[in-house]
């Protein structure tokens, strides 16, 4: 007997069947909510597709839950996917545990995925981290209950990450702000910037989110200064954020990482080090924004240049090498650490 092979869905696909089973399952649930009743008009319209889309779609998931019963459930005479003319919706005849993505996953696969759910350790406290972390395990039902649950804890067990420093944030403040950047509406914040003692308001029209160095920070048009600027997401920096009703459009072709690099409109400086030896590893072994280029010295050292825009920042991250680094150019950097090394001495006395 010839072996049936099946086309795999999409990526668009797999969402919507994904969505067609949560769906399925909340009406399950509560049956005597008519609101919730499931058919293939309704989902149709909700996911904005033809009624014969729907249909592939329900006959993928249908396939996938023949699948999984195979596995867990042999000789089981009947889908539990059945239309209930009575209740007039689509549900389920007794509880389906479905791992969409998981399901198709063969062993090296699924152990990138875990080593990526590892890395999702930087979320946490966000208001994403809990929709993350049910994408990973499907209501508690997906990776846990899945049979092959040992690689699962093998691989958490020799791969872990820890995002030591990563800076604090307001869960209210970071889900307004992510509406803000989906809906294209103006924020009105409250920021307290390094430079001023007391916060200011401003109106910023939010570009994107990106967490860089471990820290939050959001690329927004500051409309007081005509700016495309930084603003660190945290408590103490930003103390409190409004959604307004303006939109706004994002300008075309606005490249974040070009602005986090200092070339979206900020100045930068360009910072020549000496690293000796024992500082190399330190400057090759990890990934820095502005590196432009590495050349060897004598010693066993390096002589790296990097392009600055925040020099201040910059000067936390020379303190942090110590005698590793040496300031070769511009003056004006030499002369700062050399003040800021003497403070330190002063500081440093022995008690």
């Amino acid at each position: 007997m010839k072996t049936q092979t099946h086309q795999q869905p999409s990526l668009n696909q797999m969402e919507r069947v994904r969505e067609i089973h949560t769906l399925i399952k909340r009406f399950t649930r509560n049956p005597r909510n008519e609101s919730l009743r499931v058919t293939d008009e309704s989902l149709a319209s909700k996911l904005e597709v033809a009624v014969r889309t729907i249909q592939r779609d329900r006959a993928v998931l249908d396939r996938l839950i023949g699948e999984k019963d195979r596995e867990h459930f042999p000789g089981a005479a009947e889908s539990p996917l059945q239309f209930d003319k009575a209740l007039k919706s689509w549900r389920y005849t007794r509880e389906v545990d479905l791992s969409v993505w998981v399901g198709r996953l063969d062993d090296e696969e699924l152990g990138a995925l875990l080593v990526a759910q590892q890395s999702l350790a930087v979320f946490n406290g966000m208001p994403l981290a809990q929709k993350i972390s049910d994408i990973f395990e499907d209501d508690a039902g997906g990776l846990i209950a899945n049979k092959r649950s040992a690689l699962r804890e093998h691989i958490t067990n020799l791969i872990s990450f820890y995002p030591d420093g990563a800076g604090k944030i307001d869960q209210d403040h970071f889900a307004t702000i992510y509406r803000g950047l989906l809906l294209q509406q103006q924020l009105l914040v409250s920021y307290q910037s390094k430079e001023r003692q007391a916060p200011v308001e401003r109106t910023l029209n939010p570009y994107h989110l990106c967490c860089f160095k471990l820290q939050w920070r959001l690329i927004a048009y500051d409309s007081a200064s005509n700016e495309i600027r930084d603003f660190v997401v945290t408590p103490r920096r930003m103390k409190s954020v409004k959604l307004l009703r303006h939109g706004f459009k994002r300008p075309a072709g606005f490249k974040p990482h070009e602005h986090l690099a200092g070339h979206q409109g900020e100045k930068t400086q360009t910072v020549i080090l000496r690293i000796s030896a024992s500082g190399v590893p330190r400057v090759l072994e990890r990934n820095w924004s502005g590196l432009q280029s590495v050349e060897k010295a004598a010693g066993g050292g390096i002589t790296a240049q990097f392009a600055v825009g925040d020099m201040g920042e910059f000067e936390r991250f020379l303190l942090a090498f110590g005698r590793d680094a040496e300031v070769l150019a511009p003056a004006s950097l030499r002369r700062r650490l050399h003040e800021e090394a003497r403070a330190m001495l002063a500081n440093s006395k022995p008690l």
